[in-house]
């Protein structure tokens, strides 16, 4: 609530008056009434104009989106989302609604930052700026709507705003569409047939041949690995920040049959992890949990190495494997190894509970699929 100062007379005008400033804004009110009527009336029209600043509609946006953000860190912690939602009102954003009370917010507003946001201009190494791209894809945009709705969610719950977007915003039809790098049988093959010896080598291959994410596979200890049954257990995952995580989704956490060409490998791994000290099946040479900062300057490497293109990644691996298999594999057992959050292409939701012996059936499929077949030949 805020102060309201005593109506003082203006004996050359011949009035009652207040004047209040808030929030960079002046106003005076006044009343030519006599004595005490004069002074309420003065009062009361000061204090009508002050309730507007005593509601969530004029906090500014800035403000509110920090609160969103507290809000989300509370709720999920330090996520991969989380880091997304920051980085995405930093640079495209708060520099355009920043000082926008939020009861003045309009859907244009909004979609202004959609139809015009522009990559982010960054510093090399030699201290020059840089931009990754011209344009941003589609892909992009839509975290950008996304960090949006999510926002805006958040602040008509809580008073901020009485503005419905009904599925408004819009991406610009203009917009690029990234296309997801893969490797080609050939070059799966020459991964395993000429392993160039790095620390994080064994990890990006088991990455090729289950389709797990970077941090899925960093996540995993040697007791999630049965080597009895060959069944692995995803229960967490290594995010980007080095920071321990329950995993993407809920699907996220999954079990895998390993088919016996993956067992070897983790068997091997399992073997150096122990040398080392470290619980962790794909660890740092220190024993510590591997980071994936670690398994991109190794993945850049084979890269050079083997003469791969420069724009692929560790998680264009993951790609790889959905590429390869998903002809050859049921929808529902599809998702099973990939841990899908939603329905991707044509592979609907399914159930977590896995029936008795499927989980040996997918090993027994991912055997015999391209993606094995090159890394065996």
């Amino acid at each position: 609530m805020h102060y309201l100062p005593q109506p003082k007379w203006d004996e050359k005008n011949k009035r009652w008056i207040i004047r209040i400033q808030i929030n960079g804004k002046r106003k005076a009110f006044t009343s030519s009434k006599p004595r005490t009527e004069g002074k309420k009336e003065c009062r009361e029209k000061a204090a009508r104009w002050l309730e507007a600043f005593d509601t969530n509609e004029a906090v500014l946006f800035g403000e509110a989106a920090q609160r969103f953000l507290d809000y989300y860190h509370d709720r999920h912690g330090d996520s991969v989302q989380y880091q997304q939602h920051c980085s995405l009102m930093k640079n495209h954003i708060l520099p355009k609604l920043a000082k926008i009370r939020m009861g003045d917010i309009r859907i244009e507003d909004y979609q202004d930052i959609l139809s015009n946001a522009k990559p982010i201009r960054r510093t090399g190494e030699l201290g020059k700026p840089f931009q990754k791209s011209k344009q941003l894809s589609k892909k992009y945009l839509k975290n950008i709507k996304n960090t949006i709705t999510a926002f805006h969610k958040w602040a008509v719950a809580r008073g901020y705003s009485k503005l419905i977007l009904n599925d408004e915003l819009y991406i610009p039809l203009t917009a690029p569409t990234k296309g997801k790098q893969i490797l080609q049988l050939d070059q799966i093959s020459e991964v395993f047939k000429a392993p160039v010896g790095l620390w994080y080598e064994r990890a990006l291959q088991f990455e090729i041949l289950t389709g797990c994410r970077p941090g899925e596979l960093l996540g995993l200890k040697i007791e999630d690995y049965d080597p009895i049954t060959g069944i692995i257990h995803i229960r967490r995952a290594i995010n980007a920040q080095n920071i321990i995580t329950e995993g993407k989704n809920a699907n996220a956490k999954r079990d895998i049959a390993l088919p016996d060409r993956v067992r070897q490998l983790v068997d091997d791994q399992i073997a150096v992890s122990r040398s080392v000290r470290s619980s962790w099946i794909f660890c740092q040479p220190s024993g510590l949990h591997g980071t994936q900062e670690g398994l991109r300057r190794c993945w850049r490497r084979i890269c050079a190495a083997h003469g791969f293109p420069a724009d692929t990644t560790p998680y264009s691996l993951r790609h790889t494997f959905y590429t390869h298999t998903e002809a050859f594999l049921p929808d529902r057992m599809i998702k099973m190894v990939f841990g899908h959050s939603e329905k991707t292409d044509s592979h609907a939701l399914y159930g977590n509970h896995a029936i008795d012996g499927e989980l040996k059936e997918v090993a027994n499929k991912l055997e015999i699929t391209p993606i094995y077949q090159a890394a065996n030949d």
